[in-house]
Formats: structure tokens, sequence, C-alpha cells
């Protein structure tokens, strides 16, 4: 008996797993998957149309691009597009309106919103309208075309759908790679700046021969290739005087490649909402970008122009000399192993602060071009700097010697430097000269703070009555109180 029961219980729970499992299982995984407009996936769909009843926009995929072809034929934006993609094929539904109304004008299903089609492949999938929002719920009407139900989903669809034009055009006004790009031009306004780039280096040509700061004409390109048009006000303008474009302020040409192919932008005037128009040499759409633009690419000479004061190796150093106008001085020696020593002074050296001085000497640049072949130091404080700093490359030959001159100007205080023998002042900044503005101990590791001895007692912390005691009187003698009697 106990078999025959124990085997009818193992039936009943396998014939009860298999209901579970085939069943009951599927059931649940049904109801938990997302009720969606369509089962499709986004990468598989080719054409999406927006009509709106008085206008209608078409997107078109070709190859992993989109285009926008009616109302006009340009590129589309690639991130615009693809989430607009995304949001229909996974637009949820919430729920079915349980015996809806004959009058679609409830909905705003009788003139839709917007009806949207898709196509898959070459399959045009039924189309779907989107009407109005519900008055609480946070939900939007959709309705199939070919399915009379009214559903529900979220408000945030609405959204999303509605677009204009130019919120789905592609915003990229320039487009380029930063290795491509062998000279670039600034022209407007009486400037004429050329710069040449060579074996990765870049030199300012005209309106003289001076290096260039890389780092400064990478943000400059970063900046041009970055800029995104804000509106798209004429695609076949008439007349280019309306936007400044016939005399722009300013002209920036690139030559890219061996070829030297040529790309060029012009800025023209500004727009009522300080946005600036913009165009592409050889191409007719009048852009409207930020006003920003013409702040960071209207740059002169002296923007782009290296103001590295002293430049030099810094593994290749091994000495380093300070001296400051008070008659102290300091010197730094790198000795075998490469560990430094400090002249004079007594202790370990901090290799770190050493490290880091290096760092701050190599990277001291102006940020202004005071002067170029000065005639007189002394206006710059610089016949007898504050602080002089030689470098010492292999075999103890000088490198450059810094000099830093502090000076007031117009009631400021005002720093400068120059390569010593060299043709130009530049202004820095105070912290770049704080830095740099050290003696001996400071290159010096610290001692460490004094502990107690071991079996020493520890020294007791005076109580709140000791330190009334010790900042009063010393304990007993009269005390005068402001506005009070004397006291013992």
């Amino acid at each position: 008996m106990r078999f025959r029961t124990t085997l009818l219980l193992i039936l009943v729970l396998a014939g009860l797993g298999t209901y579970v499992y085939f069943v009951e299982y599927p059931k649940a995984e049904e109801e938990a998957k997302k009720k969606t407009l369509f089962e499709l996936k986004a990468d598989d769909v080719t054409q999406v149309t927006l009509d709106y009843g008085d206008h209608k926009i078409v997107l078109k995929k070709s190859g992993a691009d989109w285009r926008i072809t009616e109302p006009l034929d340009v590129p589309a934006e690639a991130a615009t597009a693809k989430n607009l993609v995304s949001a229909i094929a996974d637009c949820e539904l919430k729920r079915d309106l349980k015996e809806p109304s004959s009058d679609l004008s409830q909905y705003g299903l009788d003139k839709p919103f917007v009806t949207v089609t898709v196509k898959v492949g070459d399959k045009d999938l039924p189309a779907f309208m989107v009407g109005k929002n519900t008055p609480v719920g946070f939900s939007t009407y959709v309705q199939r075309a070919d399915d009379k139900k009214i559903q529900l989903t979220s408000s945030a669809f609405r959204s999303g759908m509605d677009k204009k034009v130019k919120d789905l055009r592609d915003k990229s006004i320039v487009d380029f790679v930063d290795g491509d790009v062998q000279r670039l031009e600034l022209s407007g306004e009486g400037k004429q700046l050329v710069l040449v780039q060579k074996d990765d280096k870049w030199s300012i040509e005209q309106p003289a021969a001076y290096a260039a700061d890389g780092s400064t004409v990478r943000s400059f390109l970063s900046t041009l290739r970055s800029m995104r048009a804000t509106d798209f006000p004429d695609d076949q303008p008439a007349d280019l005087a309306p936007y400044g474009l016939d005399k722009p302020q300013l002209k920036i040409t690139l030559y890219l490649g061996k070829d030297n192919a040529e790309k060029s932008l012009l800025i023209g005037k500004e727009n009522d909402k300080k946005e600036l128009f913009v165009q592409r040499g050889g191409q007719p759409t009048v852009y409207t970008v930020s006003d920003w633009v013409l702040r960071d690419l209207n740059k002169n000479p002296g923007d782009f122009r290296d103001k590295t004061v002293l430049a030099f190796d810094r593994d290749k150093v091994t000495a380093v000399e300070l001296k400051r106008k008070d008659g102290s001085h300091a010197k730094l020696v790198r000795g075998a192993n490469n560990q430094w020593q400090v002249d004079g002074a007594e202790g370990k050296p901090a290799e770190a602060v050493i490290t880091q001085y290096l760092t701050d000497l190599h990277d001291l640049k102006g940020y202004e071009i005071a002067a170029d072949q000065p005639v007189d130091l002394a206006q710059f404080a610089l016949d007898q700097p504050f602080l002089t700093v030689s470098v010492f490359g292999e075999g103890k030959e000088p490198v450059g010697t810094a000099l830093l001159g502090e000076r007031d100007k117009d009631g400021k205080k005002e720093y400068t430097a120059t390569l010593q023998g060299g043709p130009t002042v530049f202004l820095v900044r105070d912290y770049s000269v704080t830095r740099l503005d050290k003696q001996s101990k400071d290159f010096m590791e610290k001692p460490p703070a004094p502990t107690t001895a071991p079996g020493a007692a520890p020294v007791p912390a005076a109580s709140s009555d000791d330190e009334h005691e010790d900042e009063g009187n010393g304990g007993g003698e009269e005390v005068t109180i402001p506005g009070g009697d004397e006291q013992d």
C-alpha cells in the first residue's frame, strides 16, 4: 500500500509539474511580456512616414544611414532617427478601452495628431493613428488602421512623435578628421591668419612665422567640428546679404589630406535671437548656430602662438638652479641612479616635490604676449627679476633660463616671464609663479612629528579649569573684568 501511494503521489506531482511547465509557465511568461503596437525590431525598419495632415515627413534608411526624403532630400540626424524608430518598435500598450464610443473625435482619432506608417523591408505595416492625451493618467489614445480597438499608450509616445523637419535633420555642419587637416586659414575684417601642420607640429605662417600651440589648434578644430545647427532658415537663398554672408565677418578654410581638399565655413551676422547665420562654402543651405561659435573661433595670431616660457625634456635634466632677488638660492642636482640632491641642505630630498617642480616649470606658459623684441626689460620688471630658474641638461650643458618679474599694473600685481635672451615677454598667472618660487628647505622631506618615547608617561591634557587658570592670572592674581569690579 505504501509503495502504491508513493507511486501515485509521484505521478500526481509529475503531472502537476508538466502542467505548470507547459501551460502555466508559458501563460505567465506571455502575460509578463509587454504588449506593443507591433512585434518588430527597430533595426529591421527601413522607412517611417509621419503624416500630420497638413504636412508629411518621410524618413528612409540607406545602408546604416537615414535620410529625409520628404518634404526635402537631406541627411537625417542618425541618433534622432534611431530614437524615433526605437520609440515606435517599443511602443507599449497599457490596455484597450472597454466599450469605446463610436465618436472618434472624443479620442482625437477622427483627425489624428499624426498617422504613422512603418515599412519593414519592402512591406508596409498597417498605419496607426495617434490621438489626444487622456484627461488624467498620462496616456494617449492610439488606434491601428487594421483594428477598431482603441488603445492606450504612454503620453510620452505622443511627445516622441511630435517632430518638425529641423528636429530630424542632420545638424552637423563641418565634418572632418583632425589628422587630415594640413592647413588652416582664418580671414575677415582685416585678418589673414594661416597655420600649417607638418610632422604633427603646428606653426603660424601668416602674418609672421611663429611656433603654434598644438593644444590650442586641436581645441579650435574640436570646436569647429562639434558646431551644431540650431535651425535651417533657408535652403535655397536668393540673396546672401540679409544673412551677412555676402561679406562674412569670418571665413574659416580647412585643407584636408594629401590632395588638400577644401572645406570652408562662412560666419555672417546675428539674427534677433542672437544666433549667427553660417554657411558651408559651395553649399546653399543657411544655418543658424549659437553665438559662442564666433567667440570661440574668432582667433588672433596671439591666441594660437606657443607661449611656453622654457622648453626642455624633463628626463634629460641634470640640474636646476634657482636664484631669488633677495640673494637666496637653491640648486637641485640629479646624481647616481637618478636620485636628486639639494646642494647645501641636510636631510632627505623630497623626490615627489622635485618631480612636481620640474613639471610646473616645464608647463609654465603665458596667457598673453606682453611684447615681442622688447627694447627695455625694465618696464616688465625683468631687468632685475625676482626669480631666475636655470635648467641644465646632459653634460651639465645649459638648456635655458627663465626670468620671472613682478610689477604693479594699474594698481594690480602682474607677473611677467621670458626666456633669457629670448624675443618674447609673456604675462603669466600668479599661481604658476607661486609654484616655482621655492627655497632649498621646500625640496626636503619634512621631519616626522614628535611622538611619546616608549615607557614615558603621556603628557596629561589640560582640563578646562587648567586652561582657565593659564589664560587668567596664573592662579591668584587680581583680574580686572571690563565693566565690573576687581576680584581676587
